[in-house]
């Protein structure tokens, strides 16, 4: 049986090559579809305009919080223009993670010493993954704000993690292309970028839809600021084009 890669060339296997045509892939689907793009877009101005008016933000690690999620968005919207589906769900997660976790500082600022004691021992280590990485409780201080809310978080975090966000089969099969004779496996293919425009359509869709979660998830936190920043009115426009 074969096992191999396969990109946009069988020859070339080089990294320069390979960042060549992620990038000549990310402008050409901003460019086949302009719709889908121009809503990860307006996504991202939301991040943006909420980012600059963060200065006085309690409790004090929910800002970079709120920055490093919208980091994240950005990362995983380059992933997904590129072909890199699988890879992209990684970044949706944590995406979405950093909202959650900034939720669970925000409704007990206690956790913030919890947060940043990680690595003074391993106690201190263990404490910090037991409070932080129990998805359920997560989705439960949503559920403090707003209960649908919640649900999509769990229903977006889930996804994340079914299409990359760990090793999962939606995300190694949906890459593969196997081969056989007689049934018999002969070979399997691994592409490394995703050129099928109805994949490339879902992920621009899911991408947009997780930033927009996190964003939501914060306007509970940044309730002023995001008035100040005049985007609620942009945010409830998207919800209502389907995110």
């Amino acid at each position: 049986m074969v096992v191999s890669d396969m990109t946009s060339s069988t020859k070339d296997k080089t990294l320069a090559h390979f960042f060549d045509t992620i990038h000549r892939n990310q402008q050409g689907n901003r460019d086949r579809f302009p719709e889908r793009y121009g809503i990860i877009q307006r996504v991202d101005n939301c991040f943006a305009a909420a980012g600059r008016h963060l200065a006085d933000a309690k409790p004090i690690f929910t800002g970079p919080m709120f920055l490093r999620s919208q980091y994240a968005y950005k990362a995983a919207a380059g992933t997904t223009l590129s072909g890199q589906f699988s890879e992209s769900s990684v970044l949706m997660r944590s995406c979405l993670e950093y909202a959650g976790y900034a939720t669970l500082i925000f409704n007990d600022p206690r956790l913030e010493e919890v947060f940043l004691n990680r690595h003074a021992d391993e106690a201190s280590k263990n404490a910090q993954r037991r409070t932080f990485g129990n998805i359920d409780q997560i989705s439960k201080a949503i559920a403090g704000f707003d209960q649908k809310l919640s649900e999509i978080f769990k229903d977006m975090y889930d996804r994340s993690i079914d299409f990359g966000g760990h090793p999962n089969p939606h995300a190694m099969i949906g890459s593969m292309n196997i081969t056989k004779d007689d049934e018999q496996l002969t070979s399997i293919s691994t592409f490394a970028l995703a050129v099928h425009p109805k994949v490339i359509e879902f992920a621009m869709h899911k991408v947009a839809q997780v930033g927009l979660t996190s964003l939501s998830i914060f306007e509970h936190m940044f309730t002023p600021q995001f008035e100040v920043a005049g985007i609620r009115a942009e945010m409830a426009a998207l919800k209502e084009a389907g995110l």
